[in-house]
Parts: C-alpha cells; sequence; structure tokens
C-alpha cells in the first residue's frame, strides 16, 4: 500500500508542476492580449490573475510539500528502477525538463505580476493592484 501512495504521490507531484506551468502559460497569454486591448482588458485579466494565481499557488505548494516524500523515496522508487530498466538518462531528463517547467512558470507569473502592476499604475482608477502575490 505505502509504494501505491508513493507512486501516486509522484505522479501528483508531476501533475502540480504542468497546472503551474498551464495558469501561468495561460497568465502570460492574457497579459499579451490586455496590452494589445488596453485598460479595460487589464481589469479584466486582473480578475483572471487572481483565480490562476489561486491555482499556480496550490501546484506550488504540491509541488513543495509532494517533493518531501519524493526525495525520501526516490532512491528505491525512481532511480534504482530506472537503473535496472536503462532509464538512467530518460530519469534525469524527465527532472531537468519538470525543473525547467516549474522556474518558466514562476517567471511568467511574475511578469505578468509586473504587467499588472504598471496597468494599475498608469490607470489607477480603472484597474486595482494585486494583493499579496509573488
Amino acid at each position: 500500500m505505502a509504494d501505491i501512495l508513493i507512486v501516486i504521490n509522484n505522479y501528483f507531484h508531476d501533475l502540480a508542476t504542468a497546472v503551474l506551468l498551464g495558469a501561468s502559460v495561460i497568465m502570460y497569454a492574457l497579459g499579451k492580449q490586455a496590452e494589445k486591448e488596453g485598460p479595460a482588458a487589464s481589469a479584466t485579466l486582473l480578475g483572471l490573475y487572481r483565480t490562476l494565481t489561486k491555482f499556480a499557488w496550490g501546484a506550488l505548494i504540491w509541488i513543495v510539500l509532494g517533493g518531501i516524500p519524493r526525495v525520501i523515496f526516490f532512491r528505491t522508487h525512481e532511480f534504482i528502477p530506472a537503473i535496472e530498466k536503462g532509464l538512467y538518462t530518460a530519469l534525469g531528463i524527465k527532472h531537468a525538463v519538470m525543473f525547467s517547467a516549474v522556474v518558466i512558470g514562476l517567471v511568467l507569473w511574475r511578469s505578468v505580476r509586473k504587467k499588472i502592476e504598471v496597468a494599475a499604475s498608469e490607470s489607477p482608477s480603472e484597474i486595482s493592484r494585486p494583493e499579496g502575490l509573488t
């Protein structure tokens, strides 16, 4: 049973990485669209940003918390099986891609926040500043 829970945790850990990247890419695309359309679109972006930020925070929290058992059981549930199956290189590539996805997601997320802050300073009556977000 413990092995099944570890595998499920690892799956959801990978899924959380995808959710973080997906939410951030959507935020970024909406931010680019808002730049083209002006202040009204930026006000709409703020509402969507707040919702997508909840998803991104949830994913980031799962990445950190789900990463703890993943690190603890990495050797027995990922590393040794990868070596036995000749997938050592693939495992390394997978983790490099996942790490890159988290970094890219965080960078995109922060870039949208900066766009919203700039839009809020230019049109403070139409757009409120994002609160407590990174």
